[in-house]
């Protein structure tokens, strides 16, 4: 089953004190929804990654800026830290983004994700994940295979890169 994520909102488990701002945007070349969010406090630091390597991607003083575009397959987080030096650009690929009944931006999740890190080295993340929904039935074979088009087409079109980024993000800070 495909996973439901409602757009600029923070996990609740990891911030214990944020503020958040989501507008639309079409006005710099840019359609769909952006946010920004300020984490002033977390319950403890959030890391990820392998023992070693590990990054820390939520803490007091970070911030998220994300992009979730209309008409297109993925949905973009850009995790800044407390000096505000980004730690991390991570994509979520979808099969849908929209706005329910009451307005509120989401995306429907296809478990595909991408993270960029700032040296340039692109990660490929929960690829068994989507390999799992496909086979146990939740995912069918037109989502499967939407979801590695859409992560093709991000890395074809250099969207995932770190010169297009950094440009992108700000850009959409503007809007803040």
């Amino acid at each position: 089953m495909k996973k439901r994520k409602y757009f600029g909102r923070y996990n609740s488990d990891i911030g214990k004190s944020v503020s958040s701002k989501i507008v639309r945007t079409d006005s710099i070349g840019i359609v769909g929804y952006a946010s920004w969010i300020e984490v002033h406090e977390v319950h403890r630091p959030y890391m990820v990654g392998e023992a070693g390597a590990e990054v820390c991607i939520a803490n007091d003083g970070y911030s998220e800026l994300a992009f979730l575009p209309d008409d297109e397959n993925w949905q973009m987080t850009a995790i800044y830290d407390e000096r505000g030096d980004i730690v991390e650009w991570y994509f979520d690929i979808t099969c849908k983004n929209s706005v329910d009944e009451e307005g509120n931006p989401y995306c429907d999740d296809l478990y595909l994700d991408a993270v960029l890190m700032p040296d340039g080295r692109v990660l490929i993340l929960d690829e068994k994940e989507l390999v799992d929904a496909f086979n146990n039935g939740g995912v069918n074979q037109e989502d499967f295979d939407l979801a590695h088009r859409a992560l093709k087409k991000l890395i074809d079109e250099k969207v995932i890169s770190v010169e297009y980024m950094v440009g992108f993000c700000e850009r959409l800070k503007g809007l803040f």
